[in-house]
């Protein structure tokens, strides 16, 4: 799978009730939710917000993401340093037997 080295996330905060409504001669229970406010945010990462791969990093902290998923999160999204995104691309392509063309031609 190609890589990348970032990516955007974003959480969702809902203001939201919900009316329940009994009615005794059918013994039936209604509920109708209703929507109040949504508003679309940048998601809280550990380090850094807005960021899917900080994002996951946190949840790791919290226990809410196990070990394995992360490392897979991060075989995807590489980062932003220097260089990292290119070695990520040459690990991915040498597992293909596709390595970068070095000016070098055979001679027959």
């Amino acid at each position: 799978m190609a890589v990348v080295t970032r990516a955007d996330c974003t959480q969702v905060a809902a203001d939201e009730r919900t009316s329940f409504t009994w009615t005794v001669a059918t013994s039936a229970l209604a509920a109708v939710p209703q929507t109040k406010d949504l508003n679309f945010n940048a998601c809280t990462g550990l380090t850094a917000n807005n960021n899917l791969q900080e994002r996951v990093k946190k949840l790791h902290a919290l226990d809410m993401v196990s070990e394995a998923k992360k490392d897979a999160v991060g075989e995807i999204l590489v980062g932003s340093v220097a260089g990292k995104c290119n070695a990520a691309i040459e690990d991915f392509l040498s597992t293909r037997n596709i390595s970068r063309y070095d000016g070098v031609t055979a001679e027959s």
